[in-house]
């Protein structure tokens, strides 16, 4: 303050007294910083809950944690733990993760039109519960038929694929199972070649010209229609595969060893010694068979009058015997076939396959992507596939049956004693 000379002292003391300047200038300065560390206060809302979540609404400056207190300011209930921004937000009527929408996580329920428990993974709603007409499984490959959703072949708990399989096809007939393990045979039905025994399951299916034999899931073996001799004893093995051809079928044991029976003139149940993986027969003339064996070799025996049954030397991941050719597929991803080639059915088509089919005088096979090529004889359409993708193709004498990617079957070519009609 500034003071005049010759002021009196009595009047220089009162002004002294009375000064409220806010002049701090002649002060020595001080440190603002009010933390030991040299830090600033920080800022806690108080988490009433211990949900560790807190309230922006009620905080203090300290520069440690007070009991009650975080960091955190975006609880919106700091009175209930089950509120906050972390917890989920289901069916309870509340904002239970504080982003201003009630129940915005509720569950999603997928369309069952065919009412077989199975979703369709392309329909679907989200609701507290279950709208009429939804489940919460996703994994239908057809929403339209109760018998195709997803199967389970070996239950072990894991989906082994969905809607028709196991597609086997004959001179005149075919058959295959649905997803509830039920086997369903079309076409000429010669002395019940068509009509599977009731209330057995098949785990697989084989079709011979006037014959159907399949591997029931217990192990046993059971042929229906026309055939020559018996199948094997079910009393004393068990069987993983059968092949049924003209005349004569063969079993792959549980072993892995090959018994066959029925004709044997052109030695076509006189199998090779040794252990098998897979079995197929020939259903048209005198009839041969082919075994691939675990390391990829192909051996065959019967009739060879065409050279169906000379294997080229090559090793192979599947094949398929038709009525006097066998065509495999090379462990390369390259498809072979040998044998007589009269109609082309031996000219393999252009393309890399997954699995083949040989037919009586056509073959056809389904590429990586589903695509289905056929080649050989045609005079009936059973070599001109129908638009789509398929799992699979079974080739018959004048006509062809696939399961599509949706689990369907497809039949093309000759509708001859309803070859084509499918169930």
């Amino acid at each position: 303050m500034p003071v005049n000379p010759g002021t009196p002292v009595h009047l220089l003391f009162l002004a002294l007294a009375c000064d409220t300047s806010t002049d701090d200038s002649a002060r020595p300065a001080t440190d603002t910083a009010s933390c030991p560390d040299g830090s600033a206060e920080t800022e806690w809302f108080t988490d009433a809950d211990a949900d560790g979540f807190g309230d922006a609404l009620s905080s203090t400056l300290a520069c440690a944690a007070p009991t009650g207190a975080v960091a955190d300011a975006t609880d919106c209930d700091d009175k209930d733990a089950a509120v906050n921004p972390s917890a989920l937000d289901d069916c309870d009527t509340v904002d239970s993760n504080c982003d201003g929408t009630v129940d915005d996580a509720m569950p999603t329920w997928y369309a069952d039109a065919d009412a077989d428990g199975y979703g369709d993974p392309l329909s679907s709603t989200s609701a507290c519960a279950a709208p009429a007409g939804t489940v919460a499984d996703a994994t239908d490959c057809n929403d339209t038929r109760d018998r195709l959703h997803p199967y389970d072949l070996d239950a072990d708990g894991t989906t082994d694929g969905c809607g028709w399989h196991d597609l086997v096809a004959a001179g005149y007939h075919n058959c295959a199972i649905d997803s509830d393990g039920v086997t369903a045979c079309w076409g000429r039905d010669n002395s019940g070649a068509t009509t599977p025994p009731v209330g057995v399951s098949f785990a697989s299916l084989s079709a011979g010209l006037y014959t159907t034999c399949g591997v029931g899931t217990d192990a046993t073996v059971a042929c229906w229609g026309s055939f020559f001799g018996s199948p094997p004893d079910n009393d004393t093995n068990s069987y993983k595969a059968v092949s049924t051809g003209e005349d004569f079928g063969c079993v792959l044991d549980v072993s892995d060893e090959i018994t066959c029976w029925g004709d044997d003139r052109d030695a076509q149940t006189t199998p090779p010694a040794g252990t098998f993986a897979s079995i197929d027969s020939g259903d048209g003339g005198n009839g041969h068979s082919c075994a691939l064996d675990a390391a990829g070799a192909l051996t065959c025996w019967g009739y060879n009058g065409h050279g169906q049954a000379t294997v080229p030397a090559e090793t192979f991941t599947n094949f398929s015997t038709g009525g006097a050719h066998t065509c495999a597929i090379t462990d390369g991803g390259e498809t072979r076939c040998w044998g007589n080639d009269y109609s082309a059915q031996c000219t393999v088509a252009a393309g890399t396959f997954a699995n083949v089919s040989a037919g009586s005088a056509h073959t056809c096979a389904v590429s990586e992507t589903g695509v289905v090529s056929c080649w050989g004889d045609d005079a009936e359409g059973q070599a001109t596939p129908p638009p789509g993708t398929f799992n699979s193709v079974a080739a018959g004498a004048f006509h062809t049956c696939g399961i599509t990617t949706s689990g369907e079957l497809d039949c093309w070519g000759s509708n001859t004693f309803q070859a084509l009609d499918t169930p």
